[in-house]
């Protein structure tokens, strides 16, 4: 099973995870949803963001926009990343499900990722 977490703004993934308030973790398992939870991240520094999603099992974080020093400490705890990721969350969700995650229609616009 993975948790993938997401940054969230509204009902979109948030622009820049570094700031976000809201984070939505979902276990999947054989591409099906388990469960679906939420967890606040306020005024939390980008150091203790890593210890909550390390604490909260997270493997795979899904964003749009992410600093290179949290990029690096999410590496380095293990959890991979895929950014550069704009759209509805339950819409980016499916597509990750499906493995349609680098369809155009959920790429930042003039964004091309070097990792």
């Amino acid at each position: 099973m993975n948790r993938v977490a997401i940054p969230v703004f509204q009902s979109r993934v948030s622009p820049v995870f570094d700031c976000c308030n809201r984070v939505v973790l979902i276990d999947i398992a054989q591409n099906r949803e388990i469960k679906r939870t939420e967890i606040t991240c306020q005024n939390l520094s980008v150091l203790e963001r890593v210890n909550l999603l390390i604490e909260s099992g997270v493997t795979l974080v899904i964003c749009a926009g992410i600093s290179q020093s949290f990029y690096d400490q999410l590496v380095a705890a293990g959890i991979s990343t895929i950014s550069a990721i704009i759209g509805q969350v339950d819409e980016v969700l499916s597509a990750f499900r499906s493995d349609r995650l680098d369809n155009s229609c959920f790429g930042m616009p003039g964004y091309k990722p070097e990792r």
